[in-house]
């Protein structure tokens, strides 16, 4: 029963990391784990460096919900397993953020500020609850200013996402023949599909040229 939990309590953690992190893993390139490294560095990706605070917030946190779900203590690989993911999901986020300004995208304080205030984690009774938002950064164990910085850069990389998600058409021969293959698929998963291939295949040709060091001490 217990390997049976661990085994499905990590395919839970993978969509929560996601989720937190925001975003849906896609394909990954060749990453470089550097032997001489910043102690104050996790991730470097084209020059950009993702600092190991960073990474530890989301790393503290996770283990200890881990911890809680499988009313136990993670393995090892269990451990190594969750900071491969969060190294994976916080350089999809950076390559999206730097792809937003290439775009010239930007987010607006109000923006942030509202997206803020429609969060479900901070709403208490369907009212922004201020109380709950320090809460939550502090179970993270960061700052208003680190997480607002952050959330900024996530909303950037989801408007890039969206770009490419309004560009997706599926003409009517691609539906015609998906029905002749599946009668019971509808025109709205299939789009979805679509876009997520297409995403995927756009993000992956983008990693492929990118240069990413990670700090092999995570590991350790």
């Amino acid at each position: 029963m217990m390997n049976f939990l661990r085994k499905h309590t990590r395919i839970i953690f993978i969509a929560t990391i996601v989720a937190f992190i925001g975003g849906a893993f896609m394909g990954f390139g060749d990453y470089l784990f550097g032997r001489k490294y910043n102690p104050q560095t996790a991730v470097t990706v084209n020059k950009n460096k993702i600092s190991m605070k960073l990474f530890n917030s989301f790393y503290t946190h996770s283990v200890e919900m881990y911890k809680k779900t499988i009313n136990g203590e993670p393995t090892k690989n269990d451990l190594n397993e969750l900071k491969m993911k969060i190294v994976q999901a916080l350089i999809q986020e950076e390559i999206f953020y730097q792809q937003s300004k290439l775009y010239n995208i930007t987010v607006a304080d109000e923006e942030l500020k509202t997206d803020l205030q429609n969060s479900e984690t901070f709403r208490n009774n369907n009212i922004f609850d201020i109380r709950k938002y320090y809460l939550f950064l502090n179970s993270i164990k960061m700052t208003p200013k680190e997480y607002e910085v952050m959330r900024k850069k996530q909303i950037a990389g989801g408007k890039v996402k969206d770009i490419i998600s309004y560009s997706v058409r599926l003409w009517n021969y691609e539906l015609e023949n998906s029905l002749k293959q599946d009668p019971t698929a509808t025109k709205e998963s299939l789009i979805n599909t679509k876009i997520n291939l297409i995403i995927n295949e756009w993000y992956s040709n983008i990693i492929k040229s990118s240069k990413i060091t990670i700090n092999n001490a995570i590991f350790k």
